[in-house]
């Protein structure tokens, strides 16, 4: 498993270097958002609206990348930049997600080498510098601690998956079964509530606009699936669809009684990608450690296809970056993809539900 690690770890720095100088909308808001936060300036609402709808946490270590971006390797080389920081810290919890894959397969050395060199997150994490590795690294804490019958841990480690990103709220439902607790819906408020009221103290900032700014938050409309055919809506229809989902998303989780809690959170995933109305590229990292963990049936080919479209998406910024303008050839080959990406979710998440 060393050797593996080494190699994992070796293939992202390697990436972190060629993707170097990759800039996008994400990387500038991080920055932006760490030097008003070292400025002990309040970002929510109309700041953290545009480049932080999240709860106030990885602003701290957005913060603490632009002190680290500021020093030289060496005395020599530098400064390393607060982009190469994030990205580093995001690459340590990606490593983190391929050794609970290595444990959650009962210690399948293949299972963590595929993890290993799947492109899809390296590419998220040291191209994109989409965090979301953080949230999923938690998550699947919380999994391999509940295996351990390790309960408080676990709901702790979930509190904080919440706090990093919202997200994992999603999969509260098969969780909480799983928890024989009383106090869990209390406990996994527990870091979100901590770390919103101290920053709201620290910052002096309301409570009501941080609420609103989470309320408000959702990916992008109308550009993956059948919806990607519908092109852009009013936002009331937006928000209404956005409604409608996440209705159907929890009383799905709920109906659902999968003893498995791996496969039932991939269960719900393929829900998501399959009938989402909001996406962005970077919720592809939450998918992968749960196909190898379940290996569905043609699970490599979805991989493999997720690979091809994020390439797509990103290669505006590897080979046009002083483009204003985003060719047709490629709106269209990214539109085509996509939608192929789409019909694949759903064929290999029916495929899916017959593995016992």
């Amino acid at each position: 498993m060393k050797i593996i690690f080494i190699f994992a770890l070796l293939i992202r720095l390697i990436c972190l270097y060629l993707f170097r100088n990759v800039n996008n909308y994400d990387l500038q808001s991080y920055i932006q958002v760490g030097e008003l936060t070292l400025k002990r300036i309040n970002i929510y609402s109309d700041i953290a609206n545009l480049h932080h709808p999240y709860l106030p946490f990885f602003l701290y270590a957005e913060a603490v990348a632009i002190k680290l971006g500021q020093i030289s390797i060496m005395g020599q080389i530098g400064p390393i930049g607060p982009s190469i920081a994030i990205k580093s810290l995001l690459i340590v919890f990606d490593l983190g997600i391929m050794y609970f894959v290595y444990l959650l397969s009962k210690k399948n050395q293949k299972t963590a080498f595929l993890y290993a060199i799947n492109p899809v997150t390296i590419l998220i994490t040291a191209l994109h510098g989409q965090f979301d590795v953080i949230p999923v690294f938690f998550i699947l804490s919380t999994i391999y601690l509940l295996n351990k019958k390790q309960e408080l841990l676990s709901i702790l480690s979930f509190s904080f998956a919440v706090l990093t990103k919202t997200w994992p709220i999603l999969f509260v439902i098969p969780i909480a079964r799983r928890i024989k607790n009383k106090m869990f819906l209390v406990l996994i408020l527990l870091f979100p509530i901590l770390f919103t009221t101290i920053y709201s103290w620290l910052f002096r900032s309301s409570l009501l606009d941080i609420a609103k700014t989470l309320a408000s938050y959702q990916g992008l409309w109308g550009i993956w699936g059948i919806w990607e055919l519908l092109g852009k809506q009013r936002v009331l229809v937006q928000k209404l669809s956005t409604l409608a989902f996440l209705t159907n998303f929890f009383v799905y989780s709920w109906i659902i009684k999968e003893k498995k809690l791996i496969k039932n959170i991939l269960n719900l995933l393929f829900f998501f990608f399959v009938f989402t109305t909001n996406f962005s590229i970077q919720y592809f990292v939450w998918v992968i450690p749960f196909l190898f963990l379940i290996k569905p049936k043609y699970y490599f080919y979805l991989i493999f296809l997720i690979s091809v479209y994020i390439f797509f998406f990103y290669y505006f910024w590897l080979f046009c970056p002083h483009c204003k303008i985003i060719p047709n050839w490629l709106i269209m080959t990214q539109n085509v993809t996509g939608f192929i990406v789409w019909l694949s979710f759903i064929k290999v998440g029916y495929l899916s539900k017959k593995i016992s």
